[in-house]
């Protein structure tokens, strides 16, 4: 491989990195507020914050989750500063339908806010029975799968778990419904009890998992017997491999796979660019546009060349 093709084959890690420097705005010395450090360039241990032993977490680890920790609060304080904070649910790339065979069980308006990111959670739910079931969204972030869950489902029980103190402070001031709870939380050490759910969801999360096996287990573990994970992330083919293996070894069935990449890019094609205005302007535009994936960013160019696959996984137990 080139350096390029090296650089880029590593992105599944770099994408939440870049998003590390987001707020390492070019500020003057006017501007006291504190920005937050940047993290390692490393997946980073989200660790529960209610229960579990910090001992049983290496010091490195428990490092990095620290400064995801913190860099993560800084993103969500910066858009609950913005004039649209109050409708910011989303910082998925969003889906658009390019006529191969879709599976949501709801249509969509023409035009709907937030579309194509809530079009993207539909086709990860696609037709898996929600009605009375107990649902819980790992990596949940300011509450955008949650909201499409209690706006066109009946589900009983709907859980969101991230490590952002303050993203799960706003989720429980913008969601608040009778069956929604919120709690920061370790996606490798879920605070649940066995069987505790009929449908696990995690969007865009898993690759900044420094364990990612582990948090399968997890899901595994807090899932009831048939019951869905509902799975979506952009992974190179051989983290794919591997994670598929492990999951159907650890008991999952795998009912089925699918190739969105494209779908992805044409979401970032119309919408990643006019979503930078979301964002402070004195943030750092290179790096904002690799986190939002703007057409001609590296990690726009690593899921056109395929060096990124983002796949759609429904798997049972």
């Amino acid at each position: 491989m080139g350096d390029l093709e090296n650089r880029l084959a590593g992105l599944t890690l770099e994408k939440r990195a870049a998003l590390a420097k987001i707020l390492k705005s070019r500020m003057g010395a006017s501007n006291h507020k504190t920005q937050p450090a940047p993290p390692p360039a490393e997946p980073y241990l989200k660790k529960d914050l209610l229960t579990g032993d910090a001992a049983d977490i290496p010091v490195e680890s428990q490092a990095r989750k620290a400064s995801w920790k913190s860099f993560y609060d800084k993103v969500s304080a910066q858009l609950n500063g913005n004039v649209f904070g109050q409708f910011s649910f989303f910082l998925n790339y969003g889906y658009i339908a390019d006529g191969q065979l879709e599976f949501s069980a709801v249509s969509l308006p023409e035009h709907y806010i937030n579309k194509n990111s809530v079009k993207l959670v539909l086709e990860v739910i696609q037709d898996c029975p929600v009605e009375g079931k107990r649902v819980l969204d790992v990596g949940c972030g300011r509450g955008g799968t949650i909201h499409v869950f209690k706006t066109f489902f009946k589900p009983s029980r709907l859980v969101g778990l991230d490590l952002s103190t303050n993203a799960i402070e706003f989720c429980r001031q913008a969601h608040k419904d009778p069956r929604v709870t919120f709690h920061e939380g370790d996606a490798e050490n879920l605070p649940f009890e066995d069987g505790s759910f009929d449908i696990v969801t995690n969007l865009e999360s898993s690759h900044s998992y420094p364990h990612i096996h582990r948090f399968y287990s997890e899901v595994y573990r807090v899932l009831a017997p048939g019951g869905h994970f509902l799975y979506t992330d952009a992974l190179t083919s051989q983290q794919i491999t591997s994670s598929i293996a492990y999951l159907r070894h650890i008991g999952f069935e795998l009912e089925r796979d699918r190739d969105i990449t494209n779908n992805v890019l044409l979401s970032c094609n119309e919408i990643a660019s006019t979503r930078l205005q979301a964002f402070d302007s004195r943030n750092d535009s290179g790096l904002m546009e690799n986190f939002l994936a703007t057409p001609g960013s590296d990690v726009y160019q690593a899921l056109k060349s395929n060096l990124l696959v983002y796949r759609i996984l429904k798997l049972r137990k």
